[in-house]
Order: structure tokens, then C-alpha cells, then sequence
């Protein structure tokens, strides 16, 4: 049997779900097994627990608290109360948090303190003490039954990168598509997360408030050889590539442009494809076309000009099939935050670097990557 420690690395494995990729970790003493979503745009880290006064279904059993050597309350009067935003005070003076996503899922619970393990590809179990974290009594959204709750890895002070000290704020992921059944994503924290090859590209991170969010500089996007330029419309402003204009985020699936960037974008791709445009409602996708008998869809190539770095979008997951014969274009427009999302990370080797404020990509294939 393996022994725990708590070293400067770690690599671990994700799991395609739906439009989320979860990550395995385990919580308590004795290590309790949990999947949950790894998002980047978020900072707390929590799962679903007993006893649940209103929990979405998950396939998994619920965390019971009481069955763990490890679990502490945090005081509502701590810090870290603080730090989680939106907080009350129990019946016994214990942290009672809220936290809300861009989709309006929600959980609200517990904050406690626990042993964090993570099962590390090298066959040792990694374990880090004292962890803030959530346990959800209220959860409710769009959440997947296959996994437990969330994985923050945000920039705020209660996310695990900020939480791990000795990580040294690094860690880096690769993603291989969603339909992947043959290969698995892979993600590594610390020494491990360092990102180098011939092609790499690396992009500043920008500081802005909230600090959870990792703001980037898209300058613009090309479709084939016309290259659109972004504009902020919510500031008026004419600056093109004003500084950390949208963010990256692992727990995202599509990509949100600002409205007037995607109407250009459409505009393009229309005069450009050869093929029969689908126009019904299809959700959020506001471009999607039937594919041909023989499954041909050849659109022009997509790039995204990030200050430093162009990255060409892969094409299977731009236009992904949402079903059988119909491909929709995962870019759509937002009237709100921008937003890099996951499809468009695929094939990527992504180095988020906090201390030296910079981003770094490597174009590969994921799927084959070590």
C-alpha cells in the first residue's frame, strides 16, 4: 500500500462529463472518494454532503461528516468566512457559505476545514491537511449526476492552488474531446505543470477584481484569412484588445464573445461554408448546419489572437455535432462576461503560471500526450 506525503507535484487524471471535465479526489479520514467538476472559475472547493436538505441526484453516496476523524466548522468569524463571500452564522457560531454560478446553480452549507487527498499518477496518494472547503447542503443546477460538487481552481485565496502551498501556484491540464473513450485528460499541479515544447505561446494574465477569474487579452478572431477585431461594447471603448477582456475557464463549455464580435464571426462563416444552415432554435447556438451524407464539413479555420499567442481552435469542437447530423458553432454571443471556454482548450496544453502571471500553450494532441 502506498504512503500519503505531501510533495511539490502531482498529476492526475479527468474525466469527460457531458461539457465538464471532473477530477477524482478524495476527502476525510478515511479518505472518502468523490468526482467533481475542475473549474478554473471558481475558487471553492465542495461537495455535496449528509444530511442534504435539498441535493440535486447524484449516482455516487453523499459525504457524512460524522464519519470522518478530520472534519472542523470554521467560525463565521474567521477569515476564511470572510473570504468565501457570501456567509452567515449557524446556531453554534460555524460558517454557513453561499456561492452562485453564471448559470444559476448554486450551493450553500458548511465551511469546514479537512484532509484533501488526491490519488497521483505515480501510485502515491498525495495528501494536504486543513483544506477549506464546502460541504453543500442546498445544491441545485445544471450539475451532472456523475459528479459530487466542484473543484476550485481560481485565483481567490480558498481555491486549491491558492490553498497548496507547496505548488507553488502552477498547475497545467490537457484535454482531449469530450467523446474520448480511449484516453483521458490529464491535469498536474506544481513541478509538473510546467509547459515547454518548440510551439509553446504564452499570454499575460491580467489582475482585475474578481481575483477568481483568470482575465486574459483576446485581440481579435480570424475566420480563414479575415482577421475581426474585438471591441468592448460594454465600455464603449474603440481600444482594440483592451487588456483582460475574457476569461479562461475549465468548467465553461462554450465560448461567450461579445455580441458584436459573434455577429461579425457569423456573418463570415456564412458567406464562407457551402452547406445547408439549420435555423431553428438550437439552445444557446445560434450557427448550425447539417452535415452531408458523407459527413463532410469542411468551415474555414478559426483563430483566436490572444496578446502573445494565436491559437487555432480546433475544428471538431468549434463545430461540434450536438446531434446526430447536425454541427453548431460553439462560439456564441454574450451581453456579458466573455468567456474562453473548454471545447475551444482541447488539444492544448494550458500552463497557468500565478506567480508569474502568464498563461502558456502548447499545441498537442492530448490524447497522446504523456
Amino acid at each position: 500500500m502506498s504512503k500519503s506525503r505531501s510533495p511539490d507535484s502531482i498529476e492526475a487524471r479527468l474525466t469527460p462529463d457531458g461539457g465538464e471535465y471532473l477530477i477524482k479526489i478524495s476527502i476525510g479520514t478515511p479518505p472518502f472518494e468523490i468526482l467533481a467538476i475542475a473549474d478554473t472559475g471558481s475558487d471553492l472547493t465542495w461537495t455535496q454532503c449528509k444530511p442534504c436538505t435539498q441535493c440535486y441526484t447524484q449516482n455516487s453516496p453523499l459525504f457524512d461528516p460524522t464519519e470522518t476523524k478530520t472534519y472542523r466548522s470554521v467560525s463565521c468569524e474567521s477569515e476564511q468566512c470572510t473570504a468565501v463571500g457570501f456567509s452567515s452564522c449557524d446556531n453554534s457560531n460555524g460558517c454557513m457559505y453561499q456561492v452562485s454560478y453564471g448559470d444559476k446553480s448554486y450551493s450553500i452549507g458548511n465551511l469546514a476545514v479537512e484532509t484533501i487527498t488526491f490519488d497521483s499518477d505515480s501510485g502515491d496518494k498525495v495528501s494536504f491537511p486543513k483544506v477549506v472547503f464546502g460541504c453543500g447542503l442546498q445544491n441545485d443546477g445544471t450539475f451532472n449526476e456523475t459528479g459530487s460538487g466542484i473543484v476550485g481552481l481560481g485565483g481567490g485565496s480558498l481555491s486549491i492552488v491558492s490553498q497548496l502551498e507547496s505548488i507553488g501556484g502552477k498547475f497545467s491540464y490537457c484535454l482531449t474531446y469530450l467523446d474520448s473513450t480511449n484516453a483521458s485528460s490529464k491535469i498536474s499541479f506544481g513541478a509538473n505543470a510546467v509547459v515547454t515544447g518548440p510551439n509553446v505561446m504564452s499570454t499575460p494574465l491580467v489582475q482585475k477584481s474578481p481575483n477568481t477569474f483568470y482575465y486574459l487579452t483576446l485581440e481579435g478572431i480570424s475566420v480563414g484569412k479575415r482577421r475581426l477585431e474585438y471591441s468592448n461594447p460594454i465600455s464603449n471603448s474603440k481600444a482594440i484588445g483592451e487588456e483582460g477582456n475574457i476569461i479562461i475557464d475549465s468548467g465553461t463549455t462554450l465560448t461567450f464573445l461579445p455580441r458584436d464580435l459573434y455577429n461579425d464571426i457569423e456573418s463570415t462563416l456564412l458567406s464562407a461554408i457551402r452547406g445547408k444552415r439549420v435555423s431553428d432554435s438550437q439552445g444557446l447556438f445560434g450557427l448550425c448546419y447539417e452535415l452531408s451524407s458523407d459527413g463532410e464539413f469542411n468551415p474555414p479555420p478559426i483563430v483566436a489572437h490572444f496578446a502573445g499567442a494565436d491559437l487555432e481552435l480546433p475544428q471538431r469542437s468549434t463545430f461540434l455535432e450536438v446531434e446526430q447530423g447536425l454541427v453548431c458553432l460553439t462560439l456564441v454571443p454574450s451581453d456579458d462576461l466573455a468567456i474562453f471556454g473548454n471545447l475551444n482548450q482541447i488539444n492544448y496544453h494550458i500552463g497557468y503560471d500565478i506567480g508569474n502571471k502568464v498563461v502558456i500553450f502548447l499545441p498537442i494532441d492530448c490524447s497522446k500526450s504523456k
